[in-house]
């Protein structure tokens, strides 16, 4: 599927210089007091390897939800870190859910893996459908997880819950009609071409959303709103069969059609209201929510457990302390911290330089390409020039800590595309990062993930 537009910043940056926001007028550089200097350096808790993950368990206690983000996709140090503290977790505290900014089919594949519902190895269920991003799970340090989380699965007693992974992001339209209509064809044929039938509603766009979006912002009668939200409806209706009714129908592949349903009514939703109103904040704003509904739609189906995100940090630190908020954006972060209020630990997690595995565009494969040195009034210059390589810092230990971490600096973020030539306008906002995240680690020079070769 052709993704949703992604955001391009230069007009904002120019209009924050012009109109004087908050953001842009308050941004600090990174360069310290001795005092100041003093008081980070005191604060931080220096990691001397990638598993030493104590002091951020110590930190996050006893609450449920655990929320890890990355500034950079394609970085092997963010991955075995998370991957670490996830195991810690999981060992340590019960942790039973992992949810990934990732698509329901490609996740739901991981999941049938780690529960030893299928006889594909693990390196053939990290070979995704999509190209776009696909080595944010197709590496080696995903291959030792899926491999590690299996055999710790299999290896629980009898009956005791088994950890999951479900995939919560919005870009897999056209697979996930193709799941809702092949679970429905198993045991009702009548409700399998009745599904078939609401979402032959796309074909006169030629299943081209972009089409479908700009056709309905000039047709609203056009709109396919109501097929897709009738077809979600009668999921959770239990219109027809549901294991509610039926004890042998198996419950899992019920809720994973029924996810892929929630895709399909809220990517129609993303593109007809994107162009209706020609904002990408918009479609933003739908993506982020849709990661928020199916949430808590996987929570209550594996009831309520402890629970992981990973996702990048533009998604889980809180929207509210970033120029995200001068442009009506929200997140997940911010969804979950209203949502859960205290019982949310949020990580980001930030680099000064190195290597990154990235596209340059969407459709792009990766290459492995040179992070550019931090910007000198940003977040990572300031922990740059403490001159620890690796560290953990928590961000609410004081008032002065927080007054300090709190003054606006920029911030950058690189997902599935990375232009170094571009950077200020395509990589950066302003944040206010004690709001933003609970904690952060920092790495300074961080290195590529390693791709498989599957073929």
């Amino acid at each position: 599927m052709t993704p949703v537009r992604h955001v391009d910043y230069s007009f904002f940056l120019v209009f924050v210089i012009v109109m004087g926001l908050t953001f842009a007028l308050d941004a600090q550089s990174a360069a310290l007091t001795p005092s100041q200097k003093a008081l980070l350096q005191n604060s931080v808790v220096s990691l001397n390897n990638l598993d030493n993950s104590k002091p951020i368990i110590k930190r996050i206690a006893q609450k449920p939800y655990v929320l890890i983000g990355d500034s950079t996709h394609g970085t092997f140090e963010f991955y075995q870190q998370r991957i670490n503290l996830s195991k810690r977790l999981i060992q340590e505290k019960n942790f039973k859910l992992i949810v990934l900014e990732g698509d329901v089919p490609n996740v739901n594949l991981l999941n049938q893996y780690v529960h030893s519902l299928t006889p594909a190895r693990a390196v053939q269920a990290l070979d995704v459908i999509n190209p776009q991003g696909a080595w944010l799970w197709n590496n080696v340090a995903m291959l030792n997880f899926v491999q590690w989380l299996k055999n710790y699965n299999d290896q629980l007693p009898e009956g005791e819950q088994k950890v999951s992974f479900y995939g919560i992001d919005i870009y897999s339209f056209d697979r996930s009609r193709r799941a809702v209509i092949d679970y429905l064809q198993w045991f009702s044929p009548q409700a399998a071409q009745q599904a078939l039938q609401r979402y032959q509603c796309f074909n006169r766009f030629d299943n081209d959303l972009h089409r479908y979006g700009k056709a309905v912002s000039q047709a609203p009668w056009l709109s396919c709103e109501a097929e897709v939200t009738a077809q979600l409806q009668d999921f959770s209706a239990c219109r027809f069969p549901c294991p509610e009714q039926y004890p042998f129908l198996d419950p899992e592949a019920f809720f994973y059609a029924e996810q892929n349903a929630r895709v399909i009514k809220n990517t129609e939703k993303s593109f007809r209201i994107q162009y209706q109103t020609g904002n990408d904040s918009d479609s933003w704003n739908l993506r982020d929510r849709h990661m928020m509904e199916s949430f808590l739609a996987v929570s209550e189906h594996l009831d309520n457990p402890r629970a992981i995100v990973w996702a990048h940090n533009s998604h889980l630190g809180d929207a509210r302390a970033t120029e995200m908020v001068e442009r009506a954006q929200l997140n997940l972060g911010q969804l979950m911290r209203q949502h859960f209020k205290q019982q949310v630990f949020s990580i980001g997690m930030l680099t000064y330089g190195g290597i990154v595995a990235a596209a340059d565009d969407w459709d792009s494969p990766a290459e492995i390409k040179v992070l550019l040195n931090a910007h000198p009034d940003s977040n990572e210059a300031l922990f740059h020039s403490l001159g620890i390589p690796h560290f953990m810092l928590y961000l609410h230990q004081s008032a002065e800590l927080r007054q300090l971490l709190n003054q606006t600096r920029l911030q950058r973020h690189v997902g599935v595309v990375y232009r170094p030539h571009d950077e200020m306008a395509s990589h950066y906002t302003y944040t206010h990062l004690a709001a933003q995240f609970d904690a952060v680690i920092f790495i300074d020079t961080t290195t590529a993930v390693t791709l498989l070769k599957n073929k």
